[in-house]
């Protein structure tokens, strides 16, 4: 019998390991029909793949192409403003706009963040004991603490967050990789049209007002000196920022607190040693990514393992599958916070590397070990994980967890 991977199934949704696993052994280079585009599912294949540039990342314009042929402009419009994120830019101009958020996610600068980010989780740590015993970690905690992080590093007003969340949630479920629908796709658009509309204000605001540190200053700065980038390119890639700077550490956090909540001894060992929740950010990125795979469009034709993909065709570079390749990793489906070496992919590779990622690591670390801490007998309050139904962005739609209220310990 022929493989297949049906990326709407629920089963799917709930765990594509297993299918994962069953293509890279016996299909790594597999054209699935419900995608509409090949799926590469080794570690190798993927590495290579975000280096070579016969595939594009460009991957908004032809979709947005097709939908200026239909009468659904405003999804096409959806499609211009996705084709100025520098996710979805080529070289050179995908350099040009990386090198100005670089600045502000260095180790150095996220370093400085620390305090700030600490503030935010004893915050949301506070209203959730007061608040009861039985709480949901992504509502309370996991969702509003990297949405408030990241308005604060661009410097957008952090009472607006609650929007932020629900514009994000809106444009999550169309490039998320959800099952296919009209009336998603017109819920994308209006949220990411409100969310563009809603920065050209700030920046217009900022630009007013000569406001100064934060990175949304900085770009609007390198616009005005000498016209890097273009004022539409500006705003887009702040709506990236805003999107991709907090969607996936959601989704990281919440991964990585059910993980060690199904694994005692390695929640023990964390709570006995902070240090190890560097460990368990990384295990949890390689084991249970946020990012389940990145397309890419084929620039030209190409052979790869037997297989011919033409121009023009889509691939997904499956980096959950990558992370799983008994090649790569020793004991793949064993999760384990002292997994050393660990290089895993989930957050790209070559040009693309998440320009957050030192960001998305300190978040986590810092979230991990103060929640440890302040519920030392929290658990989990229902046996099966409940995951939003997308096949790229994989994350819990809710966690919830009976809490211990008792008074803030340490974290160490």
């Amino acid at each position: 019998m022929a493989l297949s991977f049906d990326h709407t199934d629920p089963d799917t949704t709930r765990d594509p390991y297993p299918a994962f696993a069953r293509l890279r052994a016996e299909d790594p280079v597999h054209w699935c029909e419900s995608l509409g585009a090949w799926m590469l599912t080794r570690y190798d294949d993927t590495m290579a793949a975000q280096r070579d540039r016969r595939f594009s990342a460009d991957r908004a314009t032809p979709f947005a192409d097709r939908m200026e042929a239909t009468d659904r402009p405003d999804v096409a419009r959806m499609g211009r403003v996705l084709a100025r994120w520098m996710v979805f830019r080529d070289p050179p101009r995908h350099a040009v706009l990386r090198r100005l958020t670089l600045e502000a996610f260095t180790p150095t600068a996220v370093a400085g963040l620390r305090r700030r980010i600490a503030a935010f989780v004893d915050e949301l740590l506070d209203t959730m004991a007061a608040a009861g015993p039985g709480r949901d970690l992504m509502t309370d905690f996991a969702r509003p603490l990297p949405v408030a992080v990241i308005a604060h590093v661009l410097g957008v007003p952090e009472g607006d967050t609650g929007r932020f969340r629900a514009w994000s949630e809106a444009i999550a479920g169309v490039l998320g990789g959800g099952p296919p629908g009209r009336e998603r796709l017109h819920r994308g658009a209006a949220a990411l049209a409100a969310l563009d509309s809603y920065l050209e204000d700030v920046v217009a605001e900022r630009r007013r007002t000569g406001a100064s540190g934060a990175l949304a200053d900085k770009l609007i700065a390198a616009r005005d000196a000498d016209g890097a980038i273009g004022e539409d390119e500006l705003v887009a890639n702040c709506s990236l920022l805003l999107f991709a700077g907090h969607e996936t550490t959601t989704y990281l956090i919440g991964a990585a607190t059910r993980l060690l909540l199904e694994r005692p001894d390695q929640l023990a060992a964390l709570r006995r040693d902070p240090a190890l929740a560097a460990g368990a950010v990384e295990e949890t990125l390689r084991y249970a990514g946020a990012v389940q795979a990145v397309s890419r469009i084929a620039a030209e034709d190409m052979r790869m393992r037997g297989k011919t993909i033409r121009k023009g065709d889509r691939a997904f570079l499956v980096l959950g599958a990558a992370n799983r390749d008994p090649e790569a990793f020793p004991d793949p489906e064993l999760f384990d916070i002292r997994r050393k070496p660990n290089r895993h992919i989930a957050f790209g590779y070559g040009p693309h590397f998440c320009v957050g990622a030192p960001l998305a690591r300190l978040e986590g670390e810092i979230a991990l070990n103060r929640l440890a801490a302040r519920f030392p007998g929290m658990a989990l309050a229902e046996p099966e994980p409940a995951w939003l139904p997308h096949f790229v962005l994989r994350g819990l739609a809710r966690l919830p967890l009976a809490l211990d209220c008792g008074p803030a310990r340490s974290p160490g």
